[in-house]
């Protein structure tokens, strides 16, 4: 099998961000106990444990279907094919009017997970409930963030080469809920909140250049990876060759399909928690479970 060739010196890199290099999903707990302490304030400790395992429990749901890559992948977890289609249409439904205005709707809405999990319980909740509860679950987590493994080695070794790095980041997708029970959504203020958010990462030792977010336009659409380059190429002021551009993200389907098949990127990195090994899977995708090991692949 043909192994990637690269040169640092052509190079440009792009990343997603969260669960690629800093560990959203592992500290869903601990931001799911700010969302327990507000509800607890409200209804009570029963009610509030509950609320945060039900939240728990959707995150969770959510996130297999997300890093499973194609139907193969589900052949043995029919069940959780069922669970994970099932929430799907219920984010969905919450999104209605969003899909009509955007054409999509905002799938990880952390706001839309606290309803469904109160629905879950039969809780009738007041929409400033829910955003407050968004708002200490996402504290929680800027408070608590640290990069992946590899994360600083890799980034130490672009700058090393003088080279950018350019993120390219999903919506946090901060939506409000109506009268109609409906979830309104203002990508402006969704854009400033998950701004706010990126530029403390900063602070962990992530450095970067620029930082595209998908507000509106979002993965795995096409105009959200040109959203991205188009800011990249406005930083630098030209033209990028995208045959040299590298784009690392940890779901294949929503961070590196469309770089890989439709803009013609020169190597995807997907990146697994807990993989041992760097695998090549072909010229133009490498998959590690440490993102320090992609800088052998450039010469």
């Amino acid at each position: 099998m043909n192994q990637p060739q690269l040169t640092w010196e052509d190079s440009v890199w792009f990343s997603d961000i969260d669960d690629t290099l800093i560990n959203t999903a592992n500290l869903t707990t601990a931001g799911s106990e700010s969302i327990r302490t507000v509800f607890q304030s409200c209804f009570g400790q029963e009610i509030a444990e509950k609320i945060q395992k039900n939240f728990q429990n959707v995150f969770n749901t959510l996130l297999f279907g997300h890093r499973r890559h194609t139907p193969a992948d589900w052949e043995d977890f029919i069940k959780e094919k069922e669970a994970y289609d099932a929430l799907v249409d219920q984010i969905t439904n919450f999104q209605q009017e969003i899909k009509e205005q955007y054409g999509s709707i905002r799938r990880w809405s952390r706001e839309v997970f606290i309803k469904i999990a109160c629905d879950q319980e039969m809780l009738a909740v007041d929409p400033e409930t829910i955003y407050e509860a968004g708002d200490a679950y996402w504290l929680q987590l800027s408070e608590k963030t640290e990069l992946l493994p590899g994360v600083v080695e890799l980034i130490h070794e672009i700058k090393r080469h003088n080279k950018p790095l350019f993120l390219v980041t999903g919506s946090d997708a901060r939506l409000k809920l109506k009268s109609n029970g409906q979830f309104a959504y203002d990508p402006a203020y969704s854009e400033t909140f998950k701004r706010q958010r990126i530029q403390l990462l900063r602070e962990k030792g992530l450095e970067f250049n620029t930082v595209s977010i998908g507000d509106p336009e979002d993965k795995p659409h096409l105009d959200f990876f040109q959203k991205g380059v188009k800011a990249a190429e406005e930083h630098i002021g030209h033209p990028i060759d995208l045959s040299k551009a590298i784009m690392i993200g940890d779901g294949y389907p929503a961070d590196l399909q469309v770089p890989k098949e439709q803009m013609g990127f020169g190597l995807v990195v997907l990146y697994q928690p807990g993989k041992q090994d760097t695998e090549v899977r072909d010229e133009h995708y490498v998959e590690t479970g440490n993102l320090a090991n992609i800088s052998q692949f450039l010469r």
